[in-house]
């Protein structure tokens, strides 16, 4: 979008707010772990040896923030590249120092093409009638860029039909701008092993594979597997493997046999801000869809649905406080939640801890996210802006 003289975008002009920095007034904080999200990079590595790795980071890698993760994805150039599903996700990456290759998985629109191709990345390639505008934007680089061919082998939503790839291939090797460098596609229920789709899957990427080898003369880089895959699914890890959600601990949705040793690398925490002696029968929140049924001690937390706590979570989710788990009371707000603490001896400022562990207890993603009937993915990817991103170890 144009902006008229004078006006400004987000996008422009990023103010110093809170989850930015480290001044801001934001009480609510997402922690990572960076030595222990290392070691999960590490473990993923190994166990998917001898394929390579591509950590998939998209979605500001899945809300825990691509720019902090950056450090230490550097350290594994040479063995893990990077995945994006947008130019702008692409170009961040870039711009907060990432070293080393970029595959960007998605759609790119041919108003980006020009600004995108400067940057090094590798592209999907996958609209014939797009490539005419693609080729017209590489006519002045120095070196062919490298494209990944995305193959629609059943997720039907991006990628070219088996029967239209040959013919595809042809096209871009028309163009001595390209340069075909992988073929890939997606699982569609690699959670569930024995699922029939998986083996046809399989079976329409192979002949991809053996199509794209004949009209290329060569084998491009093959990927398939996500996380899912990964651990289900052994004999597609092919060239490469595609991790988002497994790298930061968090299991995807499925049944598995094999693991490899990540853990959490991860805590969301708030704390408390106001504490109130509650009479029996008082209610608490908007509607006071909950009411004392003892006199109790309330206490308020600095966050909400605006920051990503989803409202169904109202009056059945928990908080850490002091090491022990308490009820979330009410309905959740815009800005604030309420839990009641009982007699326990609560003060102001004291660490609530939303996911994570404190002390011996432990409140873990994925029974918050079963409990708001949501994937574990949605959690942190709805983390908003004013959640602090802290970086813990080097």
């Amino acid at each position: 979008m144009n902006h008229p003289h004078g006006t400004f975008s987000e996008h422009d002009y990023t103010p110093k707010l809170a989850g930015l920095d480290d001044l801001g007034s934001s009480l609510i904080t997402l922690s990572v772990d960076l030595n222990q999200y290392r070691e999960n990079l590490r473990a993923i590595r190994d166990f998917i040896a001898p394929a390579k790795l591509i950590c998939v980071v998209k979605a500001n890698a899945y809300g825990f923030g691509a720019a902090g993760l950056v450090p230490i994805l550097n350290e594994f150039n040479a063995d893990i590249s990077c995945g994006v599903a947008t130019a702008d996700e692409a170009l961040e990456l870039k711009a907060v120092g990432y070293q080393g290759r970029i595959i960007l998985l998605g759609y790119t629109h041919p108003k980006n093409y020009y600004q995108i191709i400067q940057s090094g990345c590798q592209l999907s390639a996958y609209r014939p009638e797009n490539i005419p505008a693609l080729a017209q934007a590489c006519q002045h680089l120095d070196q062919p860029l490298e494209l990944h061919i995305k193959i629609d082998t059943g997720m039907t939503r991006l990628g070219i039909s088996l029967d239209e790839l040959p013919g595809f291939i042809r096209q871009l090797r028309d163009y001595p701008q390209f340069r075909v460098v992988g073929l890939f596609s997606h699982l569609v229920d690699s959670g569930n092993p024995a699922a029939r789709v998986n083996a046809e899957q399989e079976a329409h990427f192979l002949r991809a594979v053996k199509y794209a080898a004949e009209e290329l003369g060569y084998s491009p880089e093959c990927h398939l597997a996500n996380s899912g895959g990964v651990l289900n699914l052994p004999h597609l890890h092919l060239d490469s493997v595609r991790v988002g959600i497994l790298a930061y601990g968090i299991t995807p949705p499925g049944e598995f046999t094999a693991l490899p040793p990540v853990k959490p690398c991860f805590q969301l925490a708030s704390e408390v801000i106001d504490i109130h002696r509650v009479k029996p029968g008082r209610g608490v929140s908007y509607s006071h869809s909950w009411h004392a049924d003892k006199e109790t001690t309330v206490c308020t937390l600095p966050c909400g649905y605006a920051d990503g706590l989803p409202r169904v979570l109202s009056n059945q989710a928990g908080v850490l406080i002091g090491g022990r788990r308490h009820p979330l009371v009410g309905n959740i707000t815009m800005d604030y939640i309420m839990a009641d603490v009982a007699d326990a001896d609560v003060k102001n400022g004291d660490e609530a801890v939303l996911i994570g562990r404190q002390g011996e207890a432990e409140i873990t993603l994925d029974e918050v996210a079963k409990m708001a009937g949501l994937l574990p993915y949605e959690i942190p990817c709805a983390l908003g802006r004013r959640v602090r991103r802290v970086y813990i170890g080097k």
